[in-house]
């Protein structure tokens, strides 16, 4: 079951398009929706979720689905709040989070809590503006006392007030297994009049192990 719920942590990366260190204001939120599929035909979805309560405190959820083309079935959900570290005015930019929630397989449930910490900073490359991060954290199974470490970098740059791109590396690791991926994407506002609204289209694959290459597509909103 560990191996089971190492792998969605891995290939869903249930925390796909975080706001990393960054806090959202009061009143103001965060949702996507990712979809994506392998090329051993499996199928992935998950749905991400922030709020800011106060400018100092952001809550969110995760929730993620998986279906191997084994025809077996996993998933996760969580609820985490963020708080930061430091003042929010400053070049470098942390923030910590503890969470909890549950990895399911089957009739298989098996609870954990996460803690994590988040470094951002933004950046410019000449006339261009730009973003990077890193979120570390770690899953722990209350049942078993199991772990999984995560380490998620990014770094995306603005080409226009409508495209972005950005490039993700993913990394986590068991007691006994591990595996680190390469995700780059596009981001883009489809609709003028709608600037709240962003589709990404990226790929994700597992270095050493492409025929666990994935086609992602998610739905952000800010609201």
């Amino acid at each position: 079951m560990l191996r089971i719920l190492a792998i969605v942590l891995l290939v869903l990366d249930i925390s796909p398009a975080t706001a990393g260190a960054w806090m959202r204001d009061k009143g103001s939120g965060y949702s996507s929706t990712t979809l994506s599929t392998t090329l051993s035909q499996d199928f992935s979805e998950s749905t991400y979720l922030e709020f800011g309560v106060r400018d100092d405190l952001t809550l969110g959820a995760e929730v993620a689905f998986h279906t191997f083309s084994t025809g077996i079935q996993s998933g996760s959900a969580m609820v985490f709040l963020r708080r930061p570290v430091g003042g929010r005015d400053r070049p470098n930019i942390w923030a910590y989070e503890l969470g909890f929630g549950a990895g399911w397989s089957g009739d298989i449930v098996r609870p954990y809590v996460r803690g994590g910490l988040s470094w951002g900073r933004g950046y410019q490359l000449r006339q261009l503006n730009g973003w990077m991060t890193v979120d570390a954290s770690l899953f722990i199974d209350t049942y078993y006392a199991e772990h999984i470490g995560k380490v998620d970098s990014t770094i995306g740059l603005n080409f226009t007030d409508r495209f972005s791109g950005m490039v993700q590396v993913f990394h986590a690791a068991t007691p006994n297994i591990s595996a680190t991926s390469i995700a780059p994407s596009i981001l883009f506002k489809p609709l003028k009049r709608r600037p709240n609204i962003r589709l990404q289209i990226g790929a994700e694959t597992q270095i050493g192990n492409a025929e666990n290459s994935a086609l992602k597509i998610s739905f952000w909103r800010d609201f």
